[in-house]
């Protein structure tokens, strides 16, 4: 890495039209959040008890899905040495740290006893056959993890501040300390994330007769898995174009292309999983009757598969900004929508009279809870050694 390659705060202007209107939604967002913690969940969503989680559990686990770029990017440049990767890693790191915090919020909102929240720390609450403890301890062990690895980013943005001459040393200090063990927090991220994004799928393999035949699977963990891995490159490299634009930097093609060499492979993998599962359980045979089901997971493999794979062989779209922008946001559009098919459209409980839709609160929220997400990413890219810009070109 050369010391035009490293991180450095961009230094622009924050408070943009477009971020002022983030922050508009952001509050808007807020206000529904304070209306469903005054008068509790019946007030505020149209859950029941048929359905228990709706669109706050989608954007959970969507969060959770798109911050695999954090652990996958980890892996290729720190566990498998790829050094020219390295130029991606921290602002896989944020959007990976940001995901899983607006998750934890997310789930928050989605609790009855949120005041709860806090329980699974307590051994003495710990139930070792539930999917869901091991779900809540890993995402809460990642979640530390990934805060531990941003501080050599916190700490750089102080080390050379001269107007507290005190905190640099404190700062210089704590970071070589650091240094010193960040592979072991590298490595347990690696592994912890593995974990619990395969369990979010175990979940679902629990209630065989409440999830549409076309997602319920033996082996909906592993589906789950390869599909969060083969989400994670897409999603950083979406990131780092967008934050590209809008702080008027030149995209590093170079490396982001090469980056991208590896989503076919990772993508077929999945999609390769996915067909194979219908045809070995005959469930292909539910994709012609016609019904919301088959239509929303036609559009999940054609839209969010096999189209953005199509582009991403071809080494024009790699390297081209635009395209290889429109195809990561294909397949990450294909992992939400499958995450909402698993949890919400493919979701049939037995004895419900209507198909569960949100209600506005539950989208304002969620709306809310996303545009605050975009918010903390340019705070954080502004002020702290996140992107690396080369030269400091501009784009004119």
């Amino acid at each position: 890495m050369t010391s035009h390659d490293l991180p450095a705060p961009v230094r622009q202007k924050l408070l943009t039209p477009g971020v002022w209107g983030l922050l508009a939604v952001t509050a808007v967002g807020a206000m529904f959040g304070a209306y469903r913690f005054a008068f509790g969940l019946g007030a505020s969503t149209n859950l029941s008890q048929q359905y228990p989680w709706g669109i706050w559990i989608i954007a959970d686990i969507s969060f959770i899905a798109l911050a695999a770029g954090g652990f996958t990017t980890a892996a290729v440049a720190h566990v498998f040495h790829r050094e020219r990767f390295h130029v991606l890693a921290r602002p896989a790191l944020v959007v990976a740290m940001l995901g899983y915090t607006f998750a934890s919020c997310a789930l928050l909102a989605d609790l009855g006893k949120y005041y709860n929240i806090w329980r699974p720390i307590l051994p003495s609450c710990w139930q070792g056959n539930s999917a869901l403890f091991e779900v809540g301890m890993c995402v809460m062990c990642y979640l530390t993890v990934l805060y531990i690895e941003f501080v050599p980013t916190l700490c750089e943005r102080f080390i050379d501040d001269l107007r507290f001459p005190t905190l640099s040393q404190i700062c210089a200090v704590v970071n070589k300390v650091f240094s010193k063990v960040m592979f072991l927090f590298i490595i347990a991220g690696v592994g912890i994330s593995c974990l619990h994004q395969s369990s979010l799928g175990h979940i679902m393999v629990l209630v065989p007769s409440k999830l549409h035949p076309l997602w319920y699977s033996p082996i909906l963990s592993v589906l789950f898995l390869l599909s969060a891995i083969a989400v994670g490159f897409p999603t950083v490299i979406f990131a780092c174009i967008f934050a590209s634009w809008s702080f008027n930097l030149k995209p590093q093609m170079q490396v982001l292309g090469a980056l991208a060499k590896y989503i076919p492979v990772l993508l077929a993998i999945y999609l390769g999983f996915k067909i194979g599962d219908l045809l070995i359980r005959g469930s292909y045979v539910y994709l012609a009757e016609g019904s919301l089901q088959s239509t929303m997971f036609t559009i999940e493999m054609v839209v969010g598969g096999f189209i953005p794979l199509g582009m991403v062989v071809s080494r024009r779209v790699r390297y081209s900004p635009g395209l290889l922008c429109i195809a990561s946001a294909l397949i990450m559009f294909g992992v939400v929508l499958n995450r909402a098919n698993v949890y919400w459209i493919g979701y049939q409980p037995a004895r419900a009279t209507s198909l569960y839709f949100p209600s506005l609160a539950e989208w304002g929220v969620a709306i809310g809870a996303l545009a605050a997400l975009i918010v903390c990413w340019r705070v954080i890219a502004t002020y702290f050694p996140v992107i690396s810009h080369p030269l400091k070109v501009r784009l004119t």
